[in-house]
Formats: structure tokens, C-alpha cells, sequence
């Protein structure tokens, strides 16, 4: 399937293809415990902070363990993709990755690392397959006012984030935004319509296929994606499909959502 098709997911189409929660976005930085699965450690970590929603950054992090999976072809069921069986580095290194941490701990993960050898991978992070070597720090950002939650969704058939409001706690903190695009949605021309100048794009999801600036575009029918930069409304992102290849370029062209996406969107 060529980038930026459209895809046909087995169930009706929800309404309402933009989910947004209005919120506040307060730095963050977290201490992680070595010897915990690395879900069991981020949620200790947030609970003795207090925090029930953030997006946590990982840098430059070494694991005893690293567990992941990439996209794979549909499973028959009439989902449009699926995932491959887990795949487990020894001796690993997260060289970056993004998470949304959402309702009871709820953790959707992607990133680049690579394995003892130096060379790169690029998935969906396991992390309660996943094992820090040694104790470390994280940044990200807090949120108040609003948090992720996961449900069945049944327009793709499978269980996703969605944006919930609650009260907001704290003082201050930068407006932001909690966002889920359901599929279909032209993800940079969306964000730039959702953002003001100096807005932060922050977050992850699966696209029909990537369409680079430069160079081939990965097939769909699902390659997963991170943010990892921006110039304006122009995104940088790192990508993989079905052959587990990791790629890094400007977006451009037509970049549909193929299952969902979840940004964390910051006015600065």
C-alpha cells in the first residue's frame, strides 16, 4: 500500500475525528529505578511525585532488557495492521524515546535504540518487557487539566487513548493541549491548524505509510512514528515499518493517521 492512502477500518467511523483537552504543561523530571520493569519504575517514579499524566522523555538510557515490536501485516480480522511477535536486545541502549503516561499508568512508547552491536532500532516500546541496567533521570512535562485513558475503540478495533478533562491543581504551568487524531486526518497540515506561532509539537502515533522530503517512502498499510523535531509547522520524525528499518526525515506530501496519533501540543 502506497504512503498516504486511505485505509478501511473495520468499523463506523466516529464522528468526531479530533479529540482535544485544553491543559496545563509543567516541566518535569523524574528519577528511575534499575532492577523494575521499566512500566513498574515510570509508575512509582510519578506516583511519588503525584503525577497522573505526562509526556516523559527517554535519553541515552541502558538496559539490561529492551522489548519492542514493529508493524506487521494485517492479523485477518479486519484491522488494517497488526504488530510483530516481540523482539528482546540484550545490552541495549534507548538513545531517545517519547511516552504518553496515561490513567493508571497506562504507557503508549516510541523510540530508537540500538543493540549491543551499535546498530539501530526503531519500534513500539514493551516496557514491562524492558529493564534499566542502572537508575536514571527523565524529563517531560506534566499535565494538569487533562490525561490520557485507555478504551476499545471500535471504528479500528483496538484499545487506544482518548483525551479526558478533570480539574486543573496546580497554578501556572504553559497552555497546552491533549490530542488524539483518529485515522485518515493529514497529520502536519492538521497540527498547523491546531497550533499558534511558537507551538510545541510533542508525541507519536501510526501513519499509512511515511512520505520523506528526500528519499522513498515506507509502504503502509500502518509505519509508527515519533516526533523528534520541528521547524515551524514542519515535522522531523522517526519512522519504521513492516522491515524494522529505522528512517529519519522531514515529512512531506500527504501523511495520513493510519490507526491513531497522541500529541501533547504546548504554546511557548
Amino acid at each position: 500500500m502506497a504512503a498516504g492512502d486511505v485505509v478501511s477500518h473495520p468499523g463506523p467511523a466516529d464522528r468526531q475525528r479530533v479529540q482535544i483537552a485544553p491543559c496545563r504543561a509543567h516541566p518535569l523530571r523524574l528519577r528511575l529505578k534499575a532492577g523494575l520493569p521499566l512500566d513498574r519504575a515510570i509508575a512509582a517514579a510519578a506516583r511519588e511525585a503525584g503525577v497522573t499524566g505526562a509526556w516523559l522523555q527517554l535519553d541515552d538510557l541502558l538496559c539490561t532488557a529492551l522489548s519492542f515490536v514493529i508493524p506487521a501485516p494485517p492479523p485477518g480480522d479486519g484491522r488494517v495492521a497488526f504488530y510483530s511477535a516481540t523482539r528482546v536486545l540484550r545490552g541495549a541502549r534507548i538513545v531517545t524515546a517519547g511516552l504518553h503516561l496515561g490513567e493508571a499508568g497506562a504507557i503508549h512508547a516510541h523510540g530508537i535504540w540500538t543493540d549491543a552491536a551499535g546498530a539501530a532500532h526503531m519500534g513500539h516500546l514493551r516496557p514491562e518487557g524492558t529493564h534499566l541496567s542502572r537508575p536514571a533521570w527523565i524529563t517531560g512535562w506534566r499535565l494538569d487539566g487533562a490525561f490520557f485513558r485507555r478504551r476499545f475503540d471500535p471504528e479500528t478495533g483496538f484499545p487506544l487513548f482518548t483525551t479526558h478533562r478533570k480539574a486543573r491543581r496546580l497554578s501556572s504551568g504553559r497552555p497546552a493541549r491533549l490530542i488524539r487524531l483518529r485515522p485518515h486526518l493529514d497529520l502536519a497540515p492538521t497540527l498547523a491548524a491546531l497550533s499558534c506561532a511558537g507551538t510545541r509539537f510533542l508525541g507519536l502515533g501510526s501513519l499509512v505509510g511515511t512520505r520523506f522530503a528526500t528519499g522513498a517512502p515506507l509502504p503502509g498499510p500502518a509505519t509508527e512514528i515519533l516526533i523528534l523535531g520541528q521547524d515551524r509547522s514542519r515535522l522531523w520524525v522517526a519512522s519504521v515499518g513492516e522491515d524494522g528499518t529505522a528512517h529519519q526525515g522531514w515529512l512531506s506530501g500527504t501523511n495520513r493517521t493510519c490507526i491513531t496519533a497522541e500529541l501533547l501540543l504546548i504554546d511557548e
